[in-house]
């Protein structure tokens, strides 16, 4: 059986037949157009590292779904090339592969086959300029981690974190910027890459090259997926050489005046687990009750149910062809106030365990059903974090406060908050008495202001202590979260 390498493929037949590995995989959606997956779309790679487009049409995606997975040696026979035109091009290549009704796929097994996992094509340094604003290709990045922003609004939709990289380990003075946009940028936390276990050679694929005021910077689409220290001989080498290099990983300062540095976040009204924004505190179990996982849709994220083997998401009214794995985690978490129930989903989660929702899951073998250990070892974890308060939190009082972000406690910066707080009570302590003062003894006063104020400082206590009690009530009470979800809400009273 004569295979051809991908590099032989034209347009003059559609019965080739191929030996290669599906070095990446990814949905694509327009969502200006319609939020329904258009294709999927695959890289494939050779024995001679040739890369190559390929598209299987939504029509199509459930006849080959169980056969193509990213990581996959398949032999792929009986397809059509046609030529590779349009812009977001994701390789350099003269051709593109579509599946169509007649192809056939047979998976191989990995220790018969000797075509590498991952392919690239590094932008070099000299076609840089040519591509600002210039999207017929995209472009792949690689370079040592040297600094990281915070996550930073635009406008009203739209959340990015920049990333500054060094791309030549003989020159540490050239740097490039890397803008994640959305999901990209949320799961980049810095606490993931302290210093003292670095260099990280980051690679960043399908991005586009802008100029902003004289700077150039290479920004994240759709397609575009990030890889940290992968094993690959050439980023081993780069690690060689960054790791003789003096490298610090520092913090970006914000081009956007209303964020918040880390130092001020984590103390961003504190309080304890009565009422929170930011928690100090430990996790002490790992709830199973709603499980730690669910199934949900590929485009608005919420739990799709299934019926005789198809998915259906019921917010988007319509079948979900690819649904996903997500983490939904519910931790108990102690601090000196008291305990309370968080939520770690998908972009946290995976930061926290290193790894995803589905690796996960595939790992385990069918008898188990419990915990994997790999959450359970949480437990114990003392964190600071940031919760997403819901209307189900602010207005009915109850608990499962989502976990936006996660920072390690720096007692300095704990101390310093508590010094802080301490001047500001005393502070406001020495204001109500001069003011008590001034207006209960102001001379010429015939007016007995005591006893009014006396009624209505009885009527605000006594309205505390009623809301109090509604309080306390209520978060006895499980709910779901409602901004992100698998709507398995369930309540349990006292």
């Amino acid at each position: 059986m004569a295979y051809s390498l991908l590099s032989d493929l034209d347009a003059t037949r559609d019965d080739w037949l191929i030996k290669v590995r599906v070095c990446r995989q990814s949905e694509f959606i327009n969502f200006k157009c319609s939020p329904e997956m258009i294709s999927l779309d695959m890289i494939l790679i050779d024995e001679k590292g040739t890369l190559m487009h390929a598209i299987i049409w939504k029509n199509q995606v459930n006849k080959f779904r169980d056969k193509l997975s990213e990581g996959f040696a398949v032999i792929i026979r009986n397809f059509k090339v046609s030529a590779l035109t349009g812009d977001y091009r994701p390789v350099q290549s003269n051709f593109k592969i579509t599946f169509l009704r007649k192809t056939t796929i047979q998976k191989l097994q990995d220790d018969i086959v000797h075509i590498r996992q991952n392919g690239f094509q590094f932008i070099q340094q000299e076609v840089i300029r040519s591509r600002i604003k210039n999207n017929i290709l995209l472009s792949d990045v690689v370079g040592c981690l040297c600094g990281i922003g915070d996550v930073e609004s635009v406008g009203s939709k739209w959340q990015k974190r920049d990333i500054h990289i060094l791309t030549d380990p003989d020159d540490l003075t050239i740097k490039a910027r890397i803008t994640f946009w959305e999901d990209h940028g949320e799961s980049f936390y810095p606490y993931v890459y302290p210093n003292d276990f670095g260099p990280y050679i980051v690679i960043i694929i399908a991005t586009t090259v802008k100029e902003f005021r004289g700077e150039l910077t290479f920004a994240t689409t759709a397609a575009s997926k990030i890889y940290v220290n992968l094993k690959m001989d050439n980023i081993t080498a780069l690690l060689h050489k960054f790791s003789k290099k003096s490298v610090h990983i520092v913090t970006i300062a914000s081009g956007n005046s209303s964020n918040v540095p880390n130092a001020q976040a984590m103390f961003e009204n504190r309080m304890t687990v009565e009422c929170v924004v930011t928690l100090r505190g430990q996790i002490t179990a790992i709830e199973n009750f709603f499980d730690w996982y669910y199934i949900s849709c590929n485009f608005c994220n919420k739990k799709v149910e299934s019926s005789n083997g198809v998915y259906t998401c019921q917010r988007c009214n319509k079948q979900c062809d690819l649904p996903l794995i997500r983490f939904k985690i519910h931790i108990n978490v102690k601090d000196n106030g008291g305990n309370t129930t968080l939520v770690l989903f998908k972009g946290v989660a995976e930061k926290l365990l290193d790894t995803s929702a589905d690796k996960l899951v595939n790992s385990l073998s069918k008898s188990e059903s419990n915990i994997p250990h790999q959450i359970q070892s949480l437990c114990g974890m003392e964190l600071v974090f940031k919760l997403k308060l819901s209307s189900f939190n602010l207005k009915e009082g109850l608990e499962n406060y989502t976990v936006t972000k996660v920072y390690v406690p720096d007692e300095e910066l704990e101390l310093q908050h508590r010094i802080n707080k301490d001047k500001r009570v005393k502070g406001k302590e020495k204001l109500d008495d001069s003011t008590k003062q001034t207006d209960f003894n102001a001379e010429g006063s015939n007016t007995d202001y005591s006893n009014e104020l006396s009624d209505e400082a009885d009527t605000f206590i006594s309205k505390q202590r009623v809301y109090s009690r509604k309080f306390k009530k209520r978060r006895n009470l499980f709910i779901a979260d409602s901004e992100e979800s698998d709507d398995d809400t369930i309540k349990r009273t006292k």
